[in-house]
């Protein structure tokens, strides 16, 4: 059975994890994915549901790895939520353009709205292109949506942190955390991810 209990238990027995070497977005992931070297926010992601036997086919059998594509498929069949459960995609918007920055999965939900996700590559002092696998804690402001997929059984959406988060420095102002991105973010991204950029040492946000 595909469960959100079973998708927590891969997604956390990753926690730790780093890329190797270090700032070059090596990783094992995305060895998995057939597409190493490159932002795998997404990939990771996409590692821990076909774990469980419930891949989430958005780009290819195994997944996606650019963080728009999973919104838009999630949107396409209905599956777009304003409001977390556990086990949830959670995409990350740091710029408030309304495009995916940066993607997690939901492992517990706190009273005031927050949530804490555990994420790939990402980083204290770079949340979104930080080389490890960390529980963050991440407020409403820079959360985009949500993503559910189909499940065979769910758990409550409401559940309390059974370990603690990495901290997050708190934003000023505090409606919105921000992140500091280059204007032609999105297009390098996907440069890269096609195979047009091939130096592995210049690295981008997932």
């Amino acid at each position: 059975m595909t469960t959100t209990a079973n998708l927590i238990r891969i997604a956390a027995g990753e926690v730790g994890y780093t890329e190797y070497p270090p700032g070059s977005n090596g990783n094992k992931y995305g060895q998995w994915y057939g597409m190493n070297y490159v932002p795998w926010c997404a990939i990771f992601i996409s590692y821990c549901f076909d774990k469980i036997s419930l891949p989430l086919p958005i780009r290819s059998s195994k997944g996606f790895a650019y963080c728009p594509d999973g919104v838009s498929w999630f949107r396409n069949r209905g599956q777009w939520f304003n409001d977390p459960k556990v086990g949830d995609v959670v995409f990350f918007c740091w710029r408030g353009d309304g495009i995916a920055d940066h993607v997690g999965i939901v492992e517990s939900i706190k009273p005031d709205g927050s949530i804490i996700s555990i994420e790939g590559n990402t980083g204290i002092g770079n949340d979104a292109n930080g080389g490890q696998v960390m529980r963050r804690s991440r407020t409403p402001g820079i959360i985009l949506g949500f993503g559910r997929p189909p499940y065979t059984h769910s758990v409550p959406s409401q559940t309390q942190a059974s370990r603690p988060a990495t901290p997050t420095p708190k934003p000023t102002p505090p409606q919105r955390e921000i992140a500091k991105v280059p204007p032609n973010y999105h297009q390098d991204l996907v440069d890269r991810l096609l195979g047009n950029k091939s130096d592995k040492s210049h690295k981008h946000k997932s």
